[in-house]
This record gives structure tokens, C-alpha cells and sequence, in this order.
């Protein structure tokens, strides 16, 4: 009896075991959800697949996809590819990984509401890479994201999230890192305006630098609501807000304008006003620098970069620029430029011949007036005669375009001795007939007389008239940067009362709607448009810059079944087309009761019949 007990006991804990382990079956559905919710392909060995596996066999799909949701494959290929797409028109993933892209992941990792891409006032940041305590590798370029592909990093761990985003007051223009200087390369301040992805760096790029800022309303449409702007274009709509660079008569035909452009100019350049005070444009150290980032008109001036832009000027590069040309002329290889760029050159690591040989190339193009000096007493000792020619013939129609009218008329001066007369008119010719002046051939004939190789000798004659000359504005910038002056500032390109971007007012129609304000108004709320946005909210009509706008996009119903059709593709691999618009409405509808979730929402579509991942074998 005992035995016939234990029997028992021993076939039931079997059983029980044998219930809940993994079949051949949930091990192939595990493999295909996991590869559908991460797009990692996986070895049916992958650890993660056990675990999966097991919660199916027990019935716990949903606990199975949401552990998929919490693997770093998820986060590092899915979603990443989410985001790059998200980031650019094209809606590509070979872009390199950027701020916009960080944000987003970085709200799907915390599981943050989704809607918060578009509104929100902090950003994500990558640590564990190279420089990442200099802050120009976010706001003037991408170093401090690009290596999350790069290096293969995990998303799960190297995203940081950070608080309020920042704008750039000024920044030093130094080759060097934060690490090796004890000052801050860059100052920032906190963004008065800050929209989620709509002001970060990326999307400035590609959609603020230049034209009239429709491109950012077209490109946010087809993003974040997957609508064409062949598609939102409402011809009834009131052309009230159509900028003044929009052709009225094109092709001289004012029905074209009625049927073709009004349509949807009238509800682009209608939202276009939320953007209105931002640009993405060129810093300056003076002159051009190719160094861009993001700026907005009333950070630019409630921060008074103008005046503090004017006083740099002012305190130092004016007078950096009038004085480099006189010390290099006068004071030659012992001039504050040489040796200042000579040292800067060997700290940055430059051998000392190689830091001489470029700075001897600078004073080729700079005139040792002392040269000139004694070039021009040799002259007066020797060639008397000439002078005097010269002096006699001084009126001489064609002596006067030879030898320039100026400086023969010194011949002529009352006040000058002759010695003086003599001085200033080969000062003169010189500088102004350069290598065809007197001084240019006498000094050919001395070199000659003398032996002088012919490089050495085209070396000293180009030296003389200055052949190639390096001008204040070349040798500025090396100097100041090698002095640690150099820096960097926003340009202003608003205007000065209202903040708004001078750019989105070019246009001479006479009647175009003139931008004051970041204000927008939603013109694709009216009749059919309005059910097909389903648009919601406060701000649904419109409301003031980049934040508003980004609630009225959030706010609606598109949103929410813009971002279903793009989980459901990418884990169905299938389009969700026009016919399953009930699909699509429903999906949508989940993703809003999930609390705008994006990692819950993953879960959902990956276990719903409609897309077929899960097979009942």
C-alpha cells in the first residue's frame, strides 16, 4: 500500500512538471514572437528563448512578450530603428545615431507616455564614450551619440536621461577638449521653448536650416501622423496665413495658384507659425565658420548674445586685427603671431620643423619694410638719373599710366624735399605696380648680381610686393585661437522685437501673410479633415510655438494609429492597409487605453490574431 502511494504522488509531480514544460511548438512560436518583437535574428539556443518558451507553455503570453520588451534587443535594434526612422524624411536606419533618436528610445525604455516625444522639456544622454563632458558633441555635432552604432553600444545602459534642454549662449572655437582645459568650452543655457524631439539638434538640421521653416509642419505630418501633405491639403481651407514668397500668378495663371498650391499652403504656412521663432543657422567668430546648431529668437535675445557678441568684437578681435599685419611686417619671426601660433602648434603635438616651415610660409606673404627701406635708398644712390627722367617726364601722358599719375604728382609737392619727393613716389610705384614697379626690377638685378638661386630668388621678390598676402581675416582666427580668444557665437537672425526668424518673411507679394509671432492656427480642422486627424485637445486650433504644436499633433487620434501602423508593420512584417481601417482605428484605440505606452503596445500587436505571429499547432 505504501509503495501503491508513492506510485501515485511520484506520477502526479510528473505530470505537473511535464505540464508546464516547453514543447517543440511553443519553442518555434517563442523564436517567432522574439524575432518579430526584437527583429533579431536568434539561434533557437538563445537563453532568452527558454524563458519565453516556458511562459507560453504555461498560457502567459502576455508576461512572454512583455519579457521580450525588456531584453536589450529590443531596445537596441527594434526600437533604435524606430527612432532612426523617426529622425529622418527618407525614413531610413542608416543614419547615424542622433539626439532626436536618443529621446525616443529613451521614453520607450522608461516607459514614459509616448505623446512625450513631442512635448517634452528633457532630453536623453550616451555616456560611456569618448569627450562626453564636452558639451559640443551634442549641440555642434553628433560625437557623443554616433558611437551607440559605431561601438555596438547597449541602449538599456548608455542612455541617460537628463532634465531641462539647453541652448548654446557661446563656445570656445579651440581644437582642444573639455578634459584639457580647466574653463567651460561651452555655455548653455536652459531653452525658454523646449518640444521634445521638435528642439533637438537633429531636427533643426534637417528641417530649420534655411527656406521658411514648412519644411518642419511636412516632415512632423508624415512622421508622427503619417499623413502626405497631398493628403492634409484642404482646398476649401482660407489662404489667410500663405506666406508672402508663395507665387500668386504661377506661370501667370492665377487658377494654378486656386487648384494646386493654395490647397496646401493654406494649411502648411497655417502651422508653419510654431516654428516661426526657431532656426537652425551658423555660429560666427567673426566670419564664417561652418559650425551650426539650433537657436530660437527670443533665447537669442533675452540672453542678450548681441551685445555680448559686440563687446568680443570690441575687447578682442578688433584690436587683434589691427595689430597682427603691423607686428608680423615690423618684427618679423619675433613677432606676438609667430610665436604665439609656434607655441600652439608644438603643444598640440606639431614637430618644430613642420611648425616652422608653416609659419615662414605666413611671413613669404608679409613685406620686411626695412627691405623695402634699403631698396629704396640703393635706388636714389644709383639711379639718379632715372629719377630725374622721372621727375622731368612727370606730366607725360604715358608716363602717367606707366608709372601711375599718384605717385609721379609727389614730384610735384611743395612741401617735400627732394629726397622725400623721391621716397614716396618708389614707395608708391611699388605698391602699386608691384612687379612691374622700378623697385621690382631693381631688386630682380641685385638678386641676380648677387648669385641668388631662383626659388630663393622668386621667394624674396614675392615677399616684397606681398605676392599672395595673407589678410586680417586669414590670420585672425589662428592667432586668437591660439591665444584661447577664439569663440564662437549665435548668429542673429530674428528679428529684433518679435523673436521671429527673418527668414520666414522673405517674399515681396504684397498681400502675404506677414509672420510676428510663433503663433499657428490649425486650418485642417474644418469639414472631412477634421474626422480624418480626429483632432482633440486645447489646442487642436492652433496655439503659440513648437510645444503647442506638438500637443495638437499627440492630442489626436492620428497619432495614436500613426504609431500602431508602425508596430504593426515592423512585428507583422505585413502593411496595414486602407481596407483594415477598423484594424487600424482599433489598434489605435488600444494604444491611447494602454496609457500611451509604446512598449505595451509592442506586446499587444505581437499576441493579436490579426497579426499572425503566434501559431496554434
Amino acid at each position: 500500500m505504501r509503495g501503491y502511494k508513492f506510485l501515485i504522488v511520484a506520477s502526479l509531480a510528473f505530470a505537473t512538471v511535464n505540464a508546464s514544460a516547453a514543447s517543440d511548438a511553443d519553442m518555434r512560436n517563442a523564436k517567432r514572437l522574439y524575432e518579430r518583437m526584437t527583429g533579431v535574428k536568434v539561434s533557437s539556443k538563445k537563453a532568452e528563448l527558454k524563458t519565453v518558451a516556458d511562459l507560453l507553455a504555461l498560457g502567459k503570453n502576455a508576461e512572454a512578450a512583455k519579457y521580450i520588451t525588456s531584453t536589450p534587443d529590443f531596445l537596441n535594434v527594434q526600437i533604435k530603428n524606430l527612432s532612426l526612422r523617426l529622425s529622418n524624411k527618407d525614413e531610413s536606419v542608416k543614419v547615424p545615431f542622433n539626439d532626436f533618436a536618443a529621446l525616443i528610445a529613451g521614453v520607450v525604455r522608461d516607459d514614459k507616455d509616448f505623446r512625450q516625444i513631442l512635448t517634452s522639456d528633457y532630453y536623453y544622454d550616451v555616456t560611456g564614450v569618448a569627450s562626453e563632458n564636452d558639451k559640443r558633441t551634442r549641440y555642434f555635432n553628433q560625437n557623443n551619440f554616433i558611437p551607440v552604432e559605431t561601438n555596438f553600444l547597449d541602449l538599456t545602459k548608455a542612455l541617460v536621461f537628463r532634465g531641462q534642454q539647453q541652448m548654446v549662449t557661446e563656445a570656445y572655437d579651440t581644437p582642444y577638449t573639455q578634459d584639457q582645459k580647466s574653463y567651460d568650452l561651452m555655455i548653455t543655457k536652459n531653452n525658454p521653448e523646449a518640444a521634445g524631439v521638435f528642439t533637438t539638434r537633429t531636427f533643426a538640421e534637417r528641417n530649420l536650416g534655411g527656406g521658411s521653416n514648412r519644411r518642419a509642419v511636412e516632415f512632423s505630418l508624415k512622421q508622427f501622423l503619417c499623413v502626405s501633405m497631398a493628403e492634409a491639403a484642404d482646398s476649401s481651407a482660407s489662404d489667410q496665413y500663405v506666406g508672402r514668397d508663395v507665387e500668386r500668378f504661377p506661370a501667370g495663371d492665377y487658377n494654378k495658384y486656386l487648384t494646386s498650391c493654395k490647397s496646401c499652403h493654406s494649411v502648411m504656412d497655417g502651422m508653419r507659425g510654431a516654428f516661426a521663432k526657431m532656426d537652425y543657422g551658423n555660429f560666427t567668430n567673426s566670419q564664417a565658420t561652418g559650425v551650426y546648431s539650433q537657436m530660437h529668437g527670443d533665447f537669442f535675445r533675452d540672453q542678450g548674445i548681441a551685445a555680448v557678441y559686440a563687446k568680443y568684437l570690441t575687447d578682442v578681435v578688433n584690436p587683434a586685427t589691427a595689430a597682427i599685419i603691423p607686428d608680423l611686417e615690423v618684427n618679423q619671426e619675433n613677432s606676438i603671431y609667430y610665436k604665439t601660433r609656434y607655441e600652439f602648434l608644438i603643444a598640440r603635438g606639431t614637430a618644430a620643423a613642420t611648425a616652422k616651415t608653416n609659419l615662414d610660409a605666413v611671413l613669404n606673404t608679409i613685406r620686411d619694410p626695412q627691405v623695402a627701406t634699403d631698396l629704396i635708398a640703393d635706388f636714389r644712390a644709383k639711379k639718379q638719373t632715372v629719377l630725374a627722367d622721372l621727375k622731368t617726364n612727370r606730366n607725360n601722358a604715358d608716363y602717367r599710366t606707366q608709372y601711375v599719375k599718384v605717385c609721379l604728382d609727389n614730384f610735384s609737392s611743395t612741401t617735400l624735399t627732394e629726397q622725400q619727393q623721391q621716397e614716396k613716389f618708389l614707395q608708391c610705384n611699388l605698391d602699386s605696380k608691384k612687379d612691374m614697379s622700378v623697385i621690382y626690377a631693381h631688386y630682380s638685378d641685385v638678386l641676380t648680381a648677387k648669385g641668388t638661386a631662383v626659388a630663393e630668388k622668386d621667394r624674396l621678390l614675392g615677399k616684397l610686393i606681398n605676392r599672395t598676402r595673407q589678410t586680417n581675416g586669414n590670420l585672425i582666427v589662428p592667432y586668437l585661437q591660439a591665444k584661447d580668444q577664439l569663440k564662437l557665437f549665435p548668429r542673429n537672425a530674428f528679428d529684433s522685437e518679435t523673436g521671429v526668424a527673418t527668414k520666414m518673411n522673405k517674399g515681396s507679394y504684397p498681400y502675404g501673410f506677414v509672420v510676428k509671432s510663433d503663433s499657428f492656427v490649425n486650418n485642417a480642422v474644418l469639414g472631412s479633415k477634421s474626422t480624418f486627424f480626429g483632432w482633440r485637445g486645447a489646442n487642436k486650433s492652433g496655439g503659440n510655438g513648437p510645444k503647442d504644436f506638438g500637443r495638437m499633433l499627440s492630442e489626436s487620434r492620428r497619432f495614436s494609429q500613426c504609431m500602431a501602423k508602425r508596430v504593426y508593420e515592423s512585428v507583422c512584417l505585413k502593411k496595414l492597409e486602407a481596407t483594415q481601417y477598423t484594424t487600424l482605428v482599433r489598434l489605435g484605440d488600444r494604444f491611447e487605453a494602454l496609457n500611451y505606452s509604446l512598449k505595451s503596445l509592442y506586446q499587444d500587436i505581437a499576441l493579436d490574431p490579426v497579426c499572425g505571429v503566434m501559431k496554434e499547432e
